[in-house]
């Protein structure tokens, strides 16, 4: 099986899967203790800048070079966010590592609006920023825009994605990760 059909298949499987809202575990009945949700920067409501929430995502890398050649690779990736305590306004910030590609991770700095409500099970965002790995010959920044499509199941907080990239500069094609995100929440771990 390729990459491509794996991350395919491993994503319409978790969307597929029965919905049902999963209970939280917890330890006297009374504590509930979630990992919280994928690409949630926080509410915004209140604050000049939020806590910042950590994703790690895992998938198929896919783009087309400037040779017009099938480049399909596996990727991991963190993934921060925060909001900015403006109503759907958040920026974030990725370490994405293309193991067959190198061990230097490419960082992304962004600022992207998310229009739909942030509880929704259903995520969008929309933004632009900085890029590392798109200047030929160097490792300097590259404007950078890009759009992600997610769908926050109740089965372990899991929240497979698309997301379309593309860099700013010319001779490059729009990229895509095809993956599945699982939320971090360090702040709400329980130590027994």
């Amino acid at each position: 099986m390729t990459p491509r059909r794996f991350a395919t298949l491993a994503c319409a499987t978790l969307a597929a899967l029965p919905l049902t809202r999963a209970r939280a575990q917890n330890d006297t009945g009374e504590t509930q203790h979630v990992h919280g949700k994928a690409f949630f920067p926080g509410n915004g409501a209140g604050w000049t800048f939020g806590y910042p929430t950590l994703d790690v995502n895992a998938g198929l890398y896919s783009t087309k070079t400037p040779t017009d050649s099938s480049y399909n690779k596996l990727f991991l990736r963190a993934h921060a966010s925060m909001n900015t305590g403006i109503p759907h306004l958040a920026i974030s910030a990725d370490l994405t590592w293309i193991p067959a590609v190198g061990a230097t991770p490419v960082v992304s700095f962004l600022g992207q609006v998310d229009p739909l409500n942030r509880e929704s099970d259903l995520y969008l965002s929309l933004g632009g920023g900085l890029i590392t790995s798109h200047v030929t010959g160097a490792d300097k920044f590259a404007g950078w825009a890009q759009a992600v499509v997610a769908y926050r199941t109740h089965i372990h907080e899991l929240a497979p994605f698309v997301q379309a990239g593309h860099a700013l500069n010319p001779g490059h094609k729009f990229e895509f990760l095809f993956g599945v995100a699982h939320p971090l929440a360090p702040y709400l771990f329980h130590v027994p």
